[in-house]
């Protein structure tokens, strides 16, 4: 950092000054100067630290898209949440991150905050919003803090400040009509009564035929509308009602 080693060369500037030159002029001209020049450096410092002087916040931001994190062969995608604390707005939330990944058996846990990191995992958040669209995404916001410029990062860097996090927001847009939003508590749920709600739509199905008729065609020449009803179909179930 070289802001110290001016102050240290400031100081032995205004101490030599002041207490060896006894010309008059030259003692307040190098004393002084010094002086002016030590306190000069020792505000922009206290700036530096208190208000990252010299460094400028950068954000950018990425979009991906996302896959189901219930079974692969329902009609709608699935999402489970955890609210990281009380009335946070603030998530870990389940998903696969790529077409690959939806086949495997198990999904991403994401946003999960790493406790051996505290300060980092407090700058970053994640939550979620119900959109009119078919397909789920992910956008995070990243700012991070850079040098203005090589000569505040010659004056004040000690290094491990350049890029350093500021904030990080991710904000997962699910689709509305076509995915669910669950809690495990709900999910538990699901499991628990799914079979039975199964084998009573194939009892109303097997005593119309007409009715199957027609949903196996809405399922195969419009799958989105057969979502829709499914999604709400469970909705209802599990007493959801956003």
């Amino acid at each position: 950092m070289l802001i110290i080693l001016l102050l240290v060369v400031f100081m032995i500037g205004t101490f030599f000054g002041f207490m060896f030159i006894k010309n008059t002029i030259a003692h307040w001209l190098v004393g002084g100067i010094s002086f002016l020049l030590l306190a000069g450096s020792v505000a922009m410092l206290t700036m530096h630290i208190k208000d990252n002087w010299g460094m400028k916040e950068v954000t950018t931001s990425s979009t991906h898209q996302i896959y189901t994190a219930g079974d692969n062969s329902a009609p709608y995608g699935m999402m489970i949440k955890a609210e990281i604390g009380k009335n946070t707005d603030n998530y870990v939330l389940v998903y696969r991150n790529s077409e690959k990944a939806e086949k495997a058996e198990k999904a991403d846990t994401n946003f999960k905050p790493n406790q051996k990191n505290i300060v980092e995992a407090v700058k970053k958040s994640a939550t979620y919003k119900l959109v009119d669209d078919t397909k789920a995404t992910v956008t995070t916001k990243t700012t991070r803090r850079v040098w203005s410029s090589d000569f505040y990062k010659l004056l004040f860097s000690v290094g491990g400040e350049q890029n350093e996090l500021v904030k990080q927001q991710s904000v997962v847009s699910v689709p509305k009509d076509t995915w669910l939003v669950l809690t495990q508590d709900q999910v538990k749920k699901l499991s628990q009564e799914a079979p039975a709600m199964q084998k009573q739509m194939e009892a109303q199905l097997k005593a119309d035929p007409q009715k199957a008729a027609q949903l196996a065609a809405l399922q195969k020449s419009n799958p989105t509308e057969y979502a829709k009803m499914q999604v709400k179909q469970i909705k209802q179930l599990l007493g959801i009602t956003e």
